[in-house]
């Protein structure tokens, strides 16, 4: 889609809850670790020009703490002045700018949509925001942001969406791959498209797991056949 200052955006539908479920459009972030949409009880400005998720909508939503435990014992959803976790998470856009959200966690299920008209699906602690700052939430032209990190850039393990997805998915390759046009694009989960490869893949282990990022060793950078004189202590 696109954005503001001529920025474009690859961005996907996700569908949330049941019976009957919401669908948003969530842009994917391979450096954050959350499912991150509006709650319906938002009502600042950022929040009433996107789609917002409501709990209340969903049979299959439950307000958890950080822990992934039920807010109330033997209770889906609470109302009014409780007391339970809440995270605040900062968000940088190179073309957007920076914001803060303050949110609760509901545990629901999550499906993504596919051209070919099926889904795949699992359960997932969203980050459902109550309170949104305008600058940076104002301009998004999606409605929320789907984190494709690891456990290290999550507040909890039931909210790495890979992950959840991969365990609910067992037939499926632990794998997620991304290919990038001008004008459109396309992600894959539990593989990649062989015929978007101009040679044979190379695979790599991750640098530092623990921290969360899809990062690699780099020993040297080339443009053409010059080696640049950025990377003589090795980068990432």
């Amino acid at each position: 889609v696109d954005g503001v200052h001529n920025s474009h955006f690859y961005v996907g539908r996700l569908a949330l809850g049941q019976p009957n479920p919401q669908e948003l459009q969530v842009l994917f972030d391979t450096a954050s670790g959350h499912l991150l949409v509006p709650h319906s009880s938002c009502s600042s400005e950022a929040c009433n020009k996107h789609q917002r998720y409501s709990p209340f909508q969903s049979s299959t939503a439950v307000d958890v703490n950080t822990n992934g435990k039920p807010v109330k014992e033997g209770q889906r959803l609470v109302r009014g002045k409780t007391m339970r976790d809440a995270v605040t998470v900062e968000f940088t856009q190179a073309d957007l700018g920076e914001g803060k959200a303050r949110a609760v966690l509901v545990h629901d299920n999550v499906c993504l949509g596919t051209e070919f008209g099926h889904q795949v699906c699992t359960d997932l602690d969203i980050m459902a925001a109550i309170k949104m700052e305008d600058e940076l939430f104002n301009a998004m032209p999606y409605d929320g942001m789907l984190g494709l990190s690891m456990a290290g850039l999550s507040s909890g393990a039931g909210c790495v969406f890979f992950k959840r997805l991969m365990d609910s998915n067992p037939s499926m390759l632990p794998q997620f791959g991304l290919s990038l046009g001008a004008q459109s694009g396309e992600i894959y989960f539990g593989g990649h498209d062989s015929a978007r490869l101009a040679e044979d893949l190379k695979w790599f282990p991750v640098l530092h797991p623990d921290d969360g990022f899809w990062e690699v060793a780099v020993q040297a950078v080339r443009l053409g056949n010059v080696t640049v004189d950025y990377c003589k202590s090795g980068c990432r």
